[in-house]
């Protein structure tokens, strides 16, 4: 399960550096991302239920089928627009660090507080988030900021709908074509169909396809496993590995003051992660 969840993880981040390497420097629509990469991840998924042989009828009926999708498309469709204004990992910060608050209140709710050490890991990778945010990006755009916070929400209650999941790909495919339909009206605010590069739409494909399809099948695997608490706590690795990819691929800015946050963010989840294998 450990290479299955860092697989995951570096998908999640690849979604970031994706989505920003299309709309910020290629200066692809973002709705039109948005339909690209749900589409994409819906036939993925298909083709992937046909290969293995599972049944491929559509639950149209289902309450869940469109809270999956309704949850989906919220992330996806705020997570768009934000990242024509965010750097990759200001971005994945933002994100993740709505999403960790989110499942944390979601598991005090059902289980009840956590131990004082891992409340401590907690609170260590939010400080080093949060520090982690403050020295590249002065003054991020607080709309950009606001739609990622959304997209965040979307993406805890996807997560929550998951945790329980008997049928992960077959869920993660209802999720992708209940998605698919609800954006189809967003054919209508597609602003540029005529771009003559070839680049941002493999860059999006990619995201759907791969990074989305296949990462969220990988994920909904994992999650009964994992908890909401331990889930939450992992995914504060994802703007870690977003910086590190961002150096490296898109020229973002890097210095001693955000390795000194990503180690505390690590150490954070290290230690969140050893308090929970005691008490389990």
């Amino acid at each position: 399960m450990i290479m299955l969840t860092a697989l995951v993880l570096l998908a999640f981040a690849a979604n970031s550096l994706l989505c920003r390497w299309a709309l910020g420097v290629w200066h692809f629509d973002p709705a039109l991302f948005t339909l690209v990469r749900l589409w994409s991840g819906a036939l993925m998924l298909s083709l992937l239920l046909i290969l293995t042989r599972q049944p491929v009828s559509i639950p149209w009926g289902q309450i869940r089928f469109w809270m999956l999708g309704a949850s989906l498309l919220l992330y996806a469709g705020c997570f768009s627009w934000a990242y024509l204004e965010l750097h990759a990992g200001v971005g994945a910060f933002v994100l993740f660090a709505c999403v960790q608050l989110l499942l944390q209140t979601v598991a005090v709710i059902r289980h009840g507080l956590p131990s004082w050490l891992k409340i401590i890991g907690i609170v260590m990778s939010l400080m080093g988030l949060a520090w982690l945010l403050l020295p590249g990006a002065s003054a991020p755009e607080p709309l950009a900021v606001v739609s990622m916070l959304v997209a965040g929400a979307g993406w805890a209650g996807f997560v929550v709908l998951g945790q329980g999941s008997a049928a992960p790909l077959l869920d993660v495919r209802s999720a992708f074509v209940a998605a698919s339909v609800l954006v189809s009206p967003a054919l209508l605010l597609v602003g540029d169909w005529t771009t003559d590069n070839w680049q941002p739409w493999c860059l999006a494909l990619a995201s759907g396809a791969l990074a989305s399809g296949l990462g969220y099948f990988g994920w909904y695997r994992i999650l009964p496993a994992l908890g909401i608490q331990r889930a939450a706590q992992l995914q504060l690795l994802v703007p870690v590995i977003t910086v590190m990819a961002g150096v490296m691929i898109l020229a973002e800015p890097v210095g001693v003051s955000r390795f000194l946050a990503m180690l505390l963010i690590v150490t954070g989840v290290y230690l969140s992660l050893q308090t929970a294998q005691r008490s389990a």
